[in-house]
């Protein structure tokens, strides 16, 4: 589930070209494993422009690492990885290649 929210949470930036944080997206992946956390996650990243913020949230410990190392793969920026709570985290990335 893709979910468009204003979130203040989202980390910001100033840079030339960013998207401000009002442009950021949420992907809730809760009960998916690996490799289909990074799918989605590709799936959703593709949708944002340039510069486009997307925060993922995993229950699966694997995903912390596996889609981090697939995003910079891939070209992504890789912002912040921070535990939520004991078996719950964020993944926050930003779009920087098509």
């Amino acid at each position: 589930m893709i979910k468009s929210s204003p979130s203040p949470s989202l980390p910001t930036s100033s840079s030339p070209g960013d998207v401000p944080a009002s442009g950021t997206s949420s992907l809730d992946l809760c009960g998916e494993l690996c490799p289909f956390t990074f799918v989605r996650t590709k799936l959703a990243l593709e949708e944002l422009p340039i510069g486009g913020l997307l925060r993922v949230i995993v229950d699966h410990e694997p995903a912390t690492r596996n889609v981090p190392r697939s995003a910079v793969e891939w070209g992504q920026e890789v912002v912040a990885v921070t535990s939520l709570s004991a078996r719950t985290w964020a993944i926050d990335l930003r779009k920087r290649v098509r």
